[in-house]
């Protein structure tokens, strides 16, 4: 398909055109922004001394509308109405910003300080510019006017950059499958590890997802049927909907359904090789059995990447000899956050002496690498876990019955955030580098993982 111009912008270079030959005529430079794309300003008058020549790097933005047909035109006036994104944009800083309408097909042009023409609130709530012909005419008699405008501002003027739109994730991945129901039945069991032992005596591994309170059972599982009905009155179960859990204010009723999720939540992590560890709280990957790197493979936020969760890290002293072993892990929290359930991801790490049994140093090792990873090393494991747990789509996935995840929430924000100020305490620029194939130590390791917490939208 053959590229086009349209009437609309061949008008407005008009329009640019007709503006820059008056303001050469008058002594005046102008500078045209030339972006492809542009918030609000098309470019900018450089003020100079027509007598002496002189510029003192005094300068006046301008927004350029050309038209074949003036609103509500008469012998006198004519009348501009500004959009509301405009005039938020033309007010910010201490520059002066000119609107210029003109007529090229009659060569005319005329001028409107927006800062001081808004300064009525009556005329800012209208968003309308009414143009008087003759005083507002972009002519030689402009001249001075002009320049009077520019030092009421003062040296020093500028003109605030359009803000630059950003989308932020959070450490909150959806839940978008719940049980399709929850059960509860009176029972004669008053300790968990009772009614335990009961059911593995009628099979070797008895289903999780459930709990047990004030002599009350409740599952996902339909307590009538095999194994439940030997462990609770079977005439007192009751059928829950989901929803009904769900959406409940009460304490008590969101204590039991986060209960049965967390039990759902390890049916997941256990299909990811995570353990959980009940002391501490949090879930890691398991160590292999022979001790070699796990590495596991996800897509992240821009391509398919792959990280090491569980590796050896050998004495600087004597290389020899392991000095610990680390395993990547997260603490999981359900939290019901605007009307939506979602769980809560917060990265820490399990640090072991031979895979198994916890470090005598964990607590140190843990400390120094929090105390030094920047906000790139947790997002990059955020994300991680995210791409992990989340359902699988392609064809014949084996998903969890009875728990699924979706993406991260995210917030997009209208300014974005000043990367100085978010990245004064990393140590390394955001790449999407990953943390295989390096054997240093995880101090070094976390100064360069990938910031992924961040999204410029396009």
């Amino acid at each position: 398909m053959a590229k086009r111009i349209t009437d609309a912008q061949v008008l407005g270079e008009r329009g640019v055109a007709l503006l820059s030959r008056r303001l050469l005529d008058m002594g005046f430079l102008w500078h045209p922004t030339n972006a492809p794309v542009e918030a609000g300003i098309d470019g900018f008058i450089e003020l100079r001394d027509p007598t002496t020549g002189e510029v003192s790097n005094t300068w006046l933005a301008v927004q350029s509308k050309a038209r074949t047909k003036l609103d509500k035109e008469t012998d006198t006036s004519f009348e501009f109405v500004c959009s509301r994104k405009d005039l938020e944009y033309w007010r910010r800083g201490n520059m002066p910003v000119l609107l210029i309408v003109s007529r090229p097909d009659t060569q005319e042009a005329w001028w409107v300080p927006v800062k001081e023409y808004f300064a009525d609130p009556a005329r800012a709530t209208t968003q309308k510019i009414i143009f008087d012909k003759r005083s507002n005419a972009l002519i030689g008699t402009a001249q001075p006017e002009l320049l009077a405008l520019s030092a009421a501002a003062g040296s020093g003027t500028y003109f605030r950059p359009a803000p630059t739109p950003e989308h932020l994730l959070s450490n909150l991945l959806t839940i978008t499958r719940f049980p399709a129901c929850f059960y509860r039945a009176d029972t004669s069991y008053g300790e968990a590890t009772d009614l335990h032992q009961e059911l593995r005596r009628r099979m070797e591994y008895p289903p999780r997802q459930w709990a047990l309170h004030g002599g009350v059972l409740y599952s996902i599982h339909d307590l009538r049927e095999e194994p439940w009905c030997h462990v609770c009155d079977r005439g007192t179960v009751e059928r829950i909907e989901t929803e009904e859990w769900a959406q409940s204010d009460d304490p008590d009723v969101s204590r039991r359904f986060v209960w049965l999720l967390k039990d759902c939540l390890h049916e997941v992590c256990g299909r990811l090789r995570m353990k959980l560890d009940k002391d501490e709280g949090y879930y890691y990957f398991k160590a292999t059995e022979d001790l070699s790197p796990r590495q596991v493979s996800y897509r992240s936020r821009q391509k398919a990447t792959r990280r090491t969760v569980f590796r050896a890290y050998r004495s600087k002293l004597n290389p020899d000899k392991v000095a610990y072993y680390r395993h990547v892990a997260f603490e999981p929290r359900f939290i019901r956050f605007d009307g939506k359930w979602c769980l809560e991801i917060n990265p820490t790490y399990r640090f072991t002496s031979d895979g198994a049994e916890p470090h005598p140093f964990r607590e140190e090792y843990l400390s120094k690498i929090k105390s030094i990873e920047g906000s790139g090393a947790v997002g990059g494991i955020v994300v991680m876990f995210a791409a992990l747990l989340a359902d699988r789509t392609y064809l014949f996935a084996r998903n969890y019955d009875h728990l699924g995840f979706g993406s991260l929430l995210g917030v997009d924000l209208p300014v974005g955030i000043d990367d100085l100020q978010w990245r004064k305490r990393d140590a390394a620029p955001p790449q999407d580098a990953t943390d295989d194939d390096d054997d240093t130590d995880p101090i070094a390791e976390a100064e360069r993982t990938d910031l992924l917490f961040r999204e410029d939208i396009l």
